[in-house]
């Protein structure tokens, strides 16, 4: 016989594993319900394609949060828009310098960060998914907010353009510039004549042609093997001509050489040869003392001669009655 099921039973059951499932889902996600993980807001001023819910909020490359919502606000005077972007932080990945949590929500805490240069900005996630998510980081240059006067529900962070953003409003000024130049390199060479620059390569290419196939540079290049060979054998000459002279120079110098030498060996002896003469003719020397008399009665016997040769101009009969006696 069957047994009967006993509702009360099936129906703990049921309780129980309803109360397993919510245990272990809340224990799963025990951050994400039960941590302190309150709601921020920004504002973008910039196109957020890219961004979803879902997507990441990091601080310095540090995933703290996720993306919650996205709006958007169009403001029907001048057309502008803004996008607010609503996300939640875990503010216990945030500490400070001494381990402390960094309550962000606390409005004193997060006015003075922002005086500090807390900004939110847009980043890729990939260039090749195109997926954005925003980055919380500190900019020394960043310039005081700009409050609107709207209600909040959440803490405001204050927005930083994105790289892109800030490319595209230089992109303007840089394309006409670009622009700019592309128009004035057309117009330059608008003003070259390419008929003529055509023509004019076209004759080089035809006279190079023509020289290159002249049968006088064909000639010479053939006769280049030649004018090697000729070239050589002169090398070789020139050669056998420098080893003949240098044969024949050095028997030479040796020649010069010994006249050389016996040349200074003769100056030598007449150097002596005259010394000595020099020492005969010396008048303390006994040969110099006799010249020297000699010479001294040669000089007095002319001097006689001369007075006799004057005496006899003067009187010439004086050979004829001799000389006349003296006086008393």
């Amino acid at each position: 016989m069957s047994v009967r099921a006993n509702p009360t039973a099936i129906g703990i059951f049921m309780i129980g594993a309803l109360a397993l499932t919510v245990l272990g889902v809340a224990t799963l996600a025990s951050n994400a319900w039960f941590g302190d993980r309150p709601t921020f807001i920004s504002y973008f001023e910039e196109s957020v394609n890219g961004l979803e819910r879902g997507a990441a909020v990091k601080f310095q490359g540090v995933p703290v949060g996720t993306v919650s919502e996205l709006l958007i606000q169009i403001n029907q005077e001048d057309k502008t828009f803004l996008v607010p972007v609503e996300y939640e932080i875990e503010l216990s990945r945030l500490t400070t310098a001494i381990g402390e949590f960094l309550q962000l929500d606390d409005e004193g805490v997060l006015e003075r960060q922002i005086v500090n240069g807390l900004r939110a900005q847009l980043q890729m996630e990939s260039l090749v998914t195109g997926i954005l998510y925003i980055e919380l980081t500190y900019r020394p240059d960043a310039s005081p907010p700009v409050r609107l006067a709207r209600v909040d529900t959440h803490p405001e962070i204050p927005t930083t353009p994105s790289l892109l953003a800030a490319f595209g409003t230089e992109a303007g000024s840089l394309v006409a510039d670009v622009l700019q130049i592309l128009f004035r390199v057309n117009e330059m060479l608008e003003e070259v004549d390419m008929q003529g620059l055509n023509a004019a390569v076209v004759a080089s290419a035809q006279a190079v042609e023509r020289l290159v196939g002249s049968p006088e540079l064909q000639a010479a290049i053939n006769e280049v093997p030649g004018m090697a060979q000729q070239f050589s054998r002169t090398l070789t000459e020139f050669e056998e001509l420098s080893d003949r002279l240098s044969a024949a120079i050095d028997p030479l110098q040796t020649g010069m050489e010994e006249a050389l030498l016996e040349t200074n060996l003769t100056l030598q002896a007449a150097r002596r040869t005259i010394e000595d003469t020099q020492g005969l003719i010396n008048p303390d020397s006994g040969i110099g003392f006799g010249m020297e008399q000699a010479l001294a009665s040669m000089k007095e016997a002319a001097d006689a001669l001369r007075t006799l040769v004057t005496t006899l101009e003067r009187n010439p009969d004086m050979l004829i009655r001799g000389t006349n006696p003296p006086r008393r």
